[in-house]
């Protein structure tokens, strides 16, 4: 086994796996963000007055539950993608 195959392969887990746990990292924000924003609506819920419409925060509630969806699915994909990239690198050792 030559020199050169054995960094390129624990580069290829370092990179992985930071990019692994970056995208957990990302996942923790989100859950921070959703329980956050979970604990507002209600707040917004009933301080609203008699004339103003129940819409406007039931509407800022879906805009932020959209944008949660789309940084969970998109932190999942990065953590799952730095996972592939530790296990191709792992599998080629055995090679």
């Amino acid at each position: 086994m030559s020199q050169d195959k054995e960094g390129g392969r624990s580069a290829g887990r370092w990179i992985g796996g930071v990019i692994f746990f970056v995208g957990l990292g990302m996942m923790g924000v989100v859950f921070a963000l959703a329980v956050m924003a979970f604990m507002r609506v209600p707040e917004a819920l009933l301080s609203g007055s008699d004339d103003a419409p129940l819409s406007r925060p039931l509407g800022a509630a879906g805009v932020q539950i959209g944008f949660l969806f789309v940084m969970a699915y998109l932190s999942s994909l990065f953590a799952s993608k730095g996972l592939e990239l530790f296990e191709a690198s792992h599998a080629r050792g055995r090679e």
